[in-house]
């Protein structure tokens, strides 16, 4: 059991002083509203120690010393996937025996906490000199460089968002009343895949995918959407694509060179350079915000919400390009956090 609220010091002198004046225990408890079993401990404390003050108390010594808790907060900084109970362990093997929870509070006091792990792209050593190669090219570039390509992308959007985290009002015990309760079906309601496009003047064609994206299929995407979506565009435009096995096939690149179609040479595992993934988490957004209730609405909102997105928010993104490319020098090649974009697929 936890020690009391401890009186104030002058609180405690005023009744010392009722006391010295003739008062009773029971008067001076009616006057200060406290308890007569206070008055009394307060009054025979002082006659016992000359005080009223409450002195220090050492408590229980601790278990960890300062010594340990810094090698808690080392071990946990060199190797972060380490558990409490790992730590734990650790300590048990050199005499130390402690529960978790007081092994996961010494490595706050150093700034280390337990948070979530964040999802990156794998990146191998040959992705990572890809990327400083393109980073380091193209840093320089002036803008119209940038406004001359047509940036393109696939997503998948599906019905139901297993992977969206909602909330509720509800009371202990009422978690599965239906009003509390988000409806959910098998493989998340069906999904659709979007092929989409953008350039520096706003948002090209959005084109949904039937069936299996495929090569031959991609050709025909980019076959009815991309004369629409240049129009806009000066002469000598680039088309930007990542490095998907259907985008750099044989046949894909025999079409390019029969359309004369200049591609934007691409570092790969690299969305977080491509604004266009910027935009789908717009998108999906926007989408959830509408709650489709089948594939065909779903569809709908996306080309309507799509068309919605403002020529300003495509010029923005690319006024801050050159900051991408600084933030993949900067994190030795490494993935950026400019945007979590392998991550904001999820919304859906």
């Amino acid at each position: 059991m936890g020690s009391s609220k401890q009186l104030p010091s002058t609180l405690k002198m005023k009744m010392i002083d009722a006391h010295k004046a003739g008062e009773g225990y029971k008067k001076i408890a009616k006057r200060f509203q406290v308890p007569i079993s206070s008055v009394r401990n307060v009054i025979k404390k002082w006659q016992l120690t000359g005080t009223v003050e409450v002195k220090i108390r050492s408590g229980r010594p601790r278990k960890i010393s300062e010594r340990t808790a810094r090698r808690i907060a080392r071990k946990a900084s060199q190797n972060p996937h380490l558990t409490a109970e790992d730590l734990q362990e650790d300590l048990a093997d050199s005499g130390v025996v402690v529960h978790c929870s007081t092994v996961q509070r010494h490595p706050h006091k150093y700034g280390l906490h337990r948070r979530v792990i964040r999802r990156k792209l794998l990146l191998r050593p040959h992705h990572k000199i890809q990327r400083l190669s393109f980073a380091k090219e193209h840093l320089h570039k002036p803008d119209a460089f940038w406004k001359k390509v047509l940036w393109t992308d696939e997503v998948k959007i599906e019905l139901f968002g297993r992977n969206e985290q909602r909330y509720v009002w509800r009371t202990k015990g009422t978690e599965f009343h239906e009003k509390n309760t988000s409806p959910t079906v098998k493989h998340g309601g069906g999904l659709i895949m979007l092929w989409g496009c953008i350039a520096a003047n706003g948002t090209g064609n959005n084109s949904r995918v039937e069936g299996r994206m495929d090569s031959i299929k991609f050709q025909q995407i980019l076959e009815a959407n991309i004369t629409p979506s240049v129009k806009k565009l000066k002469r000598g435009w680039l088309l930007q694509m990542d490095n998907d096995p259907k985008h750099t096939l044989k046949s894909t690149m025999d079409y390019l060179k029969r359309r004369r179609l200049k591609v934007l040479p691409w570092p790969s595992q690299s969305p977080d350079l491509n604004i266009i993934e910027n935009l789908w988490i717009d998108l999906k957004r926007a989408v959830r915000a509408r709650r489709p209730r089948n594939l065909t609405e779903l569809e709908d909102c996306c080309k309507e919400e799509w068309a919605k997105i403002p020529q300003t928010r495509t010029e923005s993104l690319l006024a801050g390009y050159k900051k991408r490319l600084q933030a993949v020098i900067l994190a030795k090649w490494g993935a950026t956090v400019t945007i979590a974009s392998w991550s904001a697929h999820e919304l859906y």
